[in-house]
């Protein structure tokens, strides 16, 4: 029988050790409770001591430290959550928004809208966003209200939803969406009823198209976080006619503010260059104008006194044209441009250089009533006299062949980029193609309007019927922006605001050309002198194009067709040239940050291999600091950009040669 012992490898271990080994053995077995600690244990046990409860406070004090903002972050997190649930899906199913925070006028231009919409039930807080959505349990509509709303001390963000409106049997319902958002500024003149612009922002939306479609909310945090949502107006049921390049948007792809159709509108008459502010007026405009080379955007030109009349194109024709922006060829020869922005900016230089006051008996002689170079394209060519002229109020010829001259007529110039002249009797019929913004730069009070300068009836009131146009140029889904320059004051001010909004632009720009933005890109009406028109305009301009890039293609020796995606910090696009011939993406910029590096990336598509991208921005070349080409031998393009600045780039490709 084997013995156990043989089984147990330590027993056979023990069985070849010395004598003082198994003694040593045994004696560390006897019990010994009073041998205390060596001193050097002592010394190793207090050190690591000291080292865990070090370790342990430091625990404890970064866990106490970052309660309150691990809590922030997670209530903002909620609040994007349920704004992520709730307002992409409503504007998504939107016919009408409203964001008119006066609580009769919404109800108001509610009641004149189409479909008519009326509710009865008492709503708390100021309007930021109504919707009329319809309701296909109903088979009827619904309206859906975002506002902003003091409950229990906090300003929070609710959603109302009021089936039945305007009936014996409407009801109402409500959810909070946000709970974090920011509070009015302390000793601000802010009060409900007015747009609560420092806690939200409503903008146009558009998704690699050239009209916008839907709104964006960004909401601002009161940790001074922010966060953009919104949705396609699919069911807005808009009249998309054929000659608009306007394909249904993508949903996946990141949204961009910028590109459309936009009026430029300029205050030709003849205080401008009386109040010195002439040659200002032009070297801004065509700033502005510049500044838009390379965008998905569509341009008019228009200039008023008397009346409003097209500056270009087609000079003092017919209103309503628009020329493309997105590849506009290089003028070597200012005087003799080749591109429509060229040209669009010849007919404003053209306005004679006469900063001065003038007596009215020589007005010829100081320049103020006609220049003969000018551009009529489509339909003309360069040089004309009569009507088919360039000047300060000189005499204007309406659409129809009424002539004025003198007078600032605000009312036509709000009226003219949207509808045909109409009669004294009826109005004018919308144009088959209307600005979705206008900038509207003016200097003075408005001294005339149609009715007295084409109809000869005699007004006092030249105010009312601009705020009418006015509206019935937003009623197209426009956004109007005032621009008020030269001496002012506080009444012009506040007519101008009383036609465009009363929100107005709190931004500014340095000494340095750096542009702080604030709220320029919901701002109702901007201000400044003459000399501060151009950097007022920059500030437009980047509210509106400011940070983006514009996608093209090409294709080395022959035409670029079919699908191309790009990826970029802010998500992916496809290109799809059988649809659209650019793509823009919009990047947004932490406050105070005047460059941001964007990474734009081409995936590989088999046959093509990609060989670098051509960008500019105003028609300009990058400098080669602001553009790495390939980085890390990736396809694509690396990019430095600033906040106003609207950057064009042609991807370029080269076709693999079959083998």
């Amino acid at each position: 029988m084997t013995s156990r012992s043989h089984l147990n490898p330590s027993h056979r271990f023990d069985s070849v050790r010395s004598p003082f080994a198994r003694r040593v053995r045994a004696a560390r077995r006897q019990p010994n409770n009073d041998g205390g600690f060596t001193l050097p244990e002592l010394l190793v046990a207090m050190t690591l001591s000291g080292v865990l409860i070090a370790a342990i406070s430091l625990a404890i004090s970064v866990m106490l430290t970052a309660t309150p903002e691990a809590e922030i972050r997670l209530a903002e997190s909620k609040d994007i959550t349920f704004l992520q649930t709730w307002v992409p899906v409503d504007l998504s199913s939107a016919i009408n928004s409203y964001d008119n925070p006066d609580e009769a006028d919404l109800k108001n231009e509610m009641e004149a809208g189409e479909p008519s919409m009326s509710y009865n039930v008492p709503l708390a807080g100021t309007n930021v966003l109504t919707l009329v959505v319809p309701d296909l349990e109903a088979d009827d509509y619904k309206i859906v209200s975002y506002r902003y709303v003091l409950s229990a001390g906090d300003w929070r963000l609710v959603r109302y939803l009021i089936k039945n409106p305007g009936t014996a049997s409407e009801s109402l319902s409500q959810v909070g969406v946000a709970s974090e958002v920011k509070d009015p500024p302390i000793g601000s003149t802010w009060k409900p009823g007015e747009k609560p612009v420092h806690a939200f922002q409503i903008t146009s939306r558009n998704q690699v198209v050239l009209r916008p479609i839907g709104e964006n909310i960004t909401v601002f945090f009161k940790s001074g976080n922010e966060f953009s949502t919104g949705g396609a107006g699919l069911s807005a049921e808009r009249d998309l006619t054929p000659n608009d390049p306007v394909t249904l948007p993508d949903p996946t792809a990141p949204p961009s503010r910028c590109g459309g159709r936009v009026a430029l509108v300029l205050d030709t008459s003849w205080s401008v260059p009386g109040f010195g502010g002439g040659n200002d007026v032009e070297v801004a405009a065509n700033s502005f104008i510049d500044s838009f080379r390379g965008t998905p955007t569509t341009l008019t030109v228009m200039g008023f006194d008397s009346m409003a009349y097209q500056l270009y194109p087609n000079l003092n024709g017919e209103r309503g044209h628009y020329i493309d922006l997105l590849n506009p060829p290089i003028d070597i020869d200012l005087l003799n441009p080749v591109s429509d922005i060229g040209k669009a900016q010849f007919n404003i230089r053209a306005l004679p250089n006469v900063d001065t006051q003038y007596p009215a008996s020589t007005s010829t002689a100081y320049g103020f009533q006609e220049q003969y170079s000018y551009y009529l394209t489509p339909e003309g060519t360069g040089i004309g006299t009569g009507d088919r002229t360039i000047g300060w109020s000189k005499n204007r010829r309406s659409e129809s062949g009424l002539e004025r001259q003198y007078a600032t007529n605000w009312e036509d110039a709000l009226h003219a980029p949207f509808f045909t002249e109409g009669t004294a009797t009826e109005n004018g019929m919308q144009r088959p193609q209307t600005p979705e913004t206008v900038v509207w730069i003016a200097d003075g009070e408005p001294t005339t309007n149609r009715a007295e300068m084409f109809y000869n009836q005699d007004s006092t009131d030249y105010l009312e019927p601009a705020v009418l146009a006015a509206n019935a140029g937003r009623s197209t889904g426009a956004r109007i922006i005032g621009v008020l320059v030269g001496p002012g004051g506080p009444a012009l001010e506040q007519n101008l605001a009383d036609v465009v909004g009363g929100n107005k632009w709190t931004g500014s720009v340095s000494d340095t050309g750096v542009i702080d933005l604030k709220n320029a890109v919901s701002a109702d009406y901007f201000t400044g002198d003459f000399d501060e028109l151009g950097n007022v305009l920059r500030s437009i301009m980047a509210a509106q194009c400011g940070g983006t890039v514009t996608v093209q293609k090409k294709v080395e020796g022959e035409t670029a067709s079919g699908r191309w995606t790009y990826k970029t910090n802010i998500g992916d696009s496809t290109l799809d040239l059988d649809l659209t011939s650019a793509l823009t993406f919009d990047f947004t910029f932490d406050t105070g940050d005047t460059v941001r590096d964007v990474l734009i990336l081409e995936e590989v598509r088999d046959g093509y291999t990609f060989s670098h991208a051509e960008c500019s921005v105003g028609g300009v070349t990058l400098p080669e600091a602001s553009i790495v080409q390939n980085p890390e031998g990736a396809a694509g393009v690396l990019l430095s950009i600033e906040p106003d600045q609207a950057v064009h780039c042609t991807m370029v490709s080269n076709p693999e040669s079959e083998t």
